[in-house]
């Protein structure tokens, strides 16, 4: 009983839950404070927000897991050597890396809308050494104009990966950041791309649209993200992913989880 007692106390101090004491308004400052701190993990060497304690990809990363394990060892049965991948929200950075080391002479497109965790990116990318780079954008349909979207926080969401983008209009906001789009279309891949991961909270079918013709040209199999939540605020459904799917000729291979379907073309 002791024994139990003192594992659980142990866990309890660990996890940092005795903050969960302090009044939310206070206990939302101290996780949204933006200093950094470097951890060396057993998935590569990492800079990350040293109080975002909530942050569940911050905590697994320290933890010595891959966060989306699953999408992961997905991408090893399709990374090829001398390809390319795109990761279509990288938030820190993890899986990104990963991917660069899958194969020889991958060369990883790393996307990230959020400024503040772009710059935690590119700190990651070189700290690992990545055959990877990152570009900071809103991956969508449309390219060149600018967008301005609310700031990534932790006061409503579990880890700053699962902020929606947040259009602002006028001044509905102080914490704001404006960022370009830019379409998958613009870009000029000088190698094929034999993988795709799309996890940019909501935007996911656009970024689909704004890829129909590199989609056309690669054909690699793509992982994209569907959450219900976030297309009922954007007004899109399921229905319009599937009419995607079926006008680039590719299906739906499976659901990998609650959120994350692959696709392929035929």
């Amino acid at each position: 009983m002791i024994k139990f007692i003192k594992k659980k106390f142990t866990k309890f101090l660990e996890t940092k839950r005795y903050l969960y004491f302090l009044p939310k308004p206070l206990r939302m400052k101290l996780f949204n404070i933006k200093k950094l701190k470097f951890y060396k993990t057993k998935t590569g060497n990492y800079y990350l927000p040293k109080y975002a304690y909530k942050d569940i990809i911050r905590n697994s990363i320290i933890n010595n897991t891959i966060f989306d394990d699953n999408i992961y060892q997905l991408s090893r049965e399709y990374i090829k050597p001398n390809s390319i991948v795109l990761d279509l929200g990288s938030n820190f950075g993890q899986l990104g890396i990963l991917f660069s080391k899958v194969q020889k002479n991958v060369d990883v497109y790393c996307f990230e809308a959020s400024k503040y965790i772009f710059k935690i990116l590119k700190k990651n990318i070189h700290m690992n050494n990545a055959n990877a780079k990152p570009f900071n954008y809103i991956i969508s349909d449309k390219s060149g104009s600018k967008l301005k979207i609310k700031s990534a926080s932790l006061k409503d969401y579990n880890t700053y990966g699962s902020n929606i983008i947040k259009i602002v209009n006028g001044n509905s906001y102080d914490d704001y950041e404006e960022v370009e789009q830019k379409k998958i279309d613009d870009f000029n891949f000088d190698k094929k791309i034999s993988f795709m991961k799309i996890d940019i909270q909501g935007y996911d079918l656009m970024a689909l649209r704004g890829s129909i013709k590199t989609i056309l040209k690669h054909k690699m199999p793509i992982v994209f993200e569907y959450t219900p939540e976030y297309s009922e605020q954007l007004n899109y459904t399921f229905k319009d992913f599937e009419k995607f799917i079926k006008s680039v000729d590719y299906y739906v291979v499976k659901k990998i989880d609650y959120y994350n379907y692959l696709i392929k073309p035929r």
